[in-house]
């Protein structure tokens, strides 16, 4: 009996001792497993790592993407005119009584395409793409009874012309942009992916809005004679910079997930500017030619939901994203104060604001 209870003595201690060393084992074993980068060599397209979703990188290879937009830009710098009570006249000093008048964009297609090269999930993903978006918006305002129409820009007044009729706005935006970049995948689990991006993008965009503001001629009523004056609001931006972003996926069930991303890009080049006002009187108001050299921030934001499936040697993967791209100090306008408008005086100041461009972001990635 004693030997018995002596050899339990020492049998307790190594059997604690290995069920330890087992226990530290599998510890450090579950702890590479959660945390470590999977091993790409022992892993295929036809391979799954949860029964939830399917490999969510590709190896190496060829991929190529094309999406569809459906945008509209959003830029408070496009303001034309007051639409007065009748109380109100075209030299009240009393300048902002009334509803400002202001052009809007309608929401316009687009496209971005591009293709890249997979080295390794392990290194980098070279990219290159280029985006066109064209957008259209105006606005239209008639003299209503009782109302005064007042134009924020300066025309020309005389007792032989009477008050202001209708006046309107057409605005037009061109946007394009080349990106070629680089990103670097981390995995911290099975189901969240994160990437870094660095890269170049070179940027081309303009603007020209036209304000047109009519009158009718009250030498000659009834020849009822129309004056008209144009004012001409249009610049362009063309230069190149850095781009650097973050961009999260986060795999749930089948096949979907969601996807988050925020780009900053920093764009050094030249801006040109014009703006002319003219009278079909023949009479011209204002011509001048600003340009500088600057440098406009650029924010983009992107949201939404992914969906990729596995055919093969085939990934292919469609997507629907709300996208936000955010251009600082990229509008220019020589604003003049309300009360000068229809005076002698016709100093002003120019006047920067951004120009935000928001919408739907749907496509495709074909991975080979």
């Amino acid at each position: 009996m004693k030997h018995k209870f002596k050899s339990a003595i020492f049998i307790l201690p190594s059997l604690l001792g290995t069920s330890f060393l087992n226990a530290e084992t599998k510890t450090t074993e579950g702890t590479k497993k959660s945390f470590q980068f999977p091993s790409y060599s022992e892993q295929s397209y036809d391979e799954v790592d949860a029964v939830s979703y399917e490999l969510p990188y590709q190896e190496t290879g060829f991929h190529v993407t094309g999406q569809f937009l459906y945008w509209q830009t959003l830029e408070a710098n496009m303001v034309y005119g007051l639409d007065q009570a009748g109380r109100a006249n075209g030299g009240d000093p009393v300048s902002l009584l009334g509803e400002v008048k202001q052009n809007s964009y309608r929401w316009d297609p687009g496209v971005r395409a591009g293709g890249g090269y997979c080295f390794s999930a392990e290194t980098i993903d070279a990219n290159l793409e280029y985006t066109y978006f064209h957008n259209e918006g105006g606005d239209s305002t008639g003299l209503r009874e009782g109302r005064v129409l007042k134009s924020i820009f300066p025309i020309v007044t005389n007792p032989f012309f009477g008050p202001l009729v209708s006046m309107n706005t057409k605005a037009d935006l061109q946007y394009h942009t080349l990106d070629l970049y680089a990103t670097h995948m981390f995995q911290g689990s099975h189901s969240f992916v994160m990437k870094f991006l660095a890269g170049v993008r070179g940027a081309w965009i303009s603007e020209g809005a036209n304000s047109y503001y009519k009158t009718n001629y009250l030498l000659i009523p009834f020849l009822e004679r129309v004056v008209k004056t144009t004012v001409q609001n249009t610049w362009k931006f063309s230069g190149a910079g850095l781009r650097a972003g973050l961009s999260m996926d986060w795999f749930m069930f089948w096949g979907l997930s969601l996807h988050t991303e925020a780009n900053l890009s920093a764009i050094v080049g030249r801006f040109r500017a014009k703006q002319q006002i003219d009278e079909t009187t023949g009479y011209r108001t204002a011509k001048t030619f600003p340009s500088d050299t600057r440098m406009i921030p650029s924010l983009q934001l992107v949201m939404g939901f992914a969906w990729r499936k596995v055919f093969g040697a085939l990934g292919l993967k469609v997507f629907a994203n709300w996208e936000l791209n955010m251009w600082d100090d990229l509008s220019q306008t020589y604003m003049y104060p309300t009360t000068t408008a229809d005076a002698a005086s016709l100093v002003g100041s120019w006047v920067r604001n951004s120009v935000n461009i928001q919408g739907i972001t749907a496509g495709f990635t074909a991975e080979f």
